[in-house]
C-alpha cells in the first residue's frame, strides 16, 4: 500500500495551535519526554496524520494537494520558528512501475512555502 503522512514536531504551543485549525485529527501523537523504541524518550513534542492510503501511487499527490490546500484555507503554516514538518511518501516498489508517482514544480513549490520538506522511501514486495 502507498501512503503519504505529515510528520510534524516541535514545540507545544505552536504545535497545539497547529493542531487546532489542522483539517484531519492525528493518527498518532507524542509528548517531550515520553518513551519510545529502544528505551530512548522524544527530544519533542509531535505528531503524524495520515493523509492518503491507496493501493496506486499515482492516486497519493491529488489527495495530497487536496489535504495541503484545506491547510492553506484554514491558516496552517510549519514556517514557524522550532517546528518541523515532513510529507513522507511510503511507495511499493511494485505499484509504481507502470504508474509512476508525479509531483511537479507547483507541487513542490507549495511544500517549500509552507514549510514542508519531503521524504520517500519505496519498498519492495517480498519475492
Amino acid at each position: 500500500m502507498n501512503m503519504a503522512k505529515l510528520s510534524v514536531h516541535g514545540d507545544d504551543p505552536t504545535l497545539r495551535s497547529i493542531l487546532e485549525v489542522l483539517p484531519t485529527d492525528p493518527d498518532h501523537a507524542w509528548r517531550k519526554g515520553e518513551p519510545k523504541a529502544g528505551g530512548r524518550v522524544y527530544l519533542d513534542s509531535g505528531f503524524e496524520v495520515l493523509i492518503a492510503q491507496a493501493p496506486k501511487s499515482q492516486v497519493l499527490p491529488s489527495r495530497i494537494r487536496s489535504y495541503l490546500a484545506e491547510c492553506r484555507s484554514r491558516g496552517v503554516s510549519f514556517t514557524m520558528p522550532r517546528i518541523v514538518a515532513e510529507l513522507q511518501l511510503e511507495l511499493n516498489g511494485d505499484d509504481t512501475v507502470d504508474a509512476p508517482l508525479d509531483l511537479s514544480l507547483a507541487d513542490m513549490q507549495h511544500l517549500t512555502e509552507m514549510g514542508i520538506s519531503l521524504s520517500l522511501v519505496t519498498r519492495c514486495a517480498a519475492a
